[in-house]
């Protein structure tokens, strides 16, 4: 009994080890938006200003990032979909074309819908305010400047 406790720890200890180095390190924003570092071309920054943008190598950038910080994870092999807020717009970047984008309130008041596909207009939606988005089965949320 106590050998099959032993070996069952030592199997559970080896899984946990072998996916911990299935992990890769992402840049992860204060946005809570998560990017694989070989995707990151560079950081933007200009003196004025308290923010950076993060610039992807497709070209694409996360703009108005004031703090960010490294981590490890596992990475699922599908490409999530991921926001760009620039002011008033918003870009949606590897969503499904034509899948319906919905933006709620932190109380879960629907704001706004729109098509994945499209510049999302948010100039309606209230300033400095969190809101949480809805792209099929993913959610994230994201702070309007």
């Amino acid at each position: 009994m106590k050998r099959t406790k032993f070996l069952i720890l030592i199997l559970m200890l080896v899984i946990s080890v072998a996916k911990a180095e299935e992990r890769v390190w992402c840049l992860v924003t204060d946005h809570g938006e998560s990017v694989p570092m070989n995707e990151v071309l560079c950081l933007a920054a200009a003196d004025d200003d308290s923010t950076f943008a993060v610039i992807l190598i497709d070209g694409s950038a996360i703009n108005g990032v004031r703090r960010a910080h490294f981590d490890r994870e596992i990475p699922t092999g599908l490409t999530k979909p991921s926001i760009v807020v620039a002011k008033d717009l918003l870009h949606l970047m590897n969503a499904p074309a034509g899948s319906t984008v919905s933006i709620y309130n932190i109380d879960g008041k629907l704001m706004l819908q729109a098509k994945s596909d499209e510049e999302i207009d948010v100039s309606t939606l209230p300033a400095h305010t969190y809101y949480i988005i809805r792209l099929g089965q993913t959610s994230f949320k994201f702070r309007k400047p």
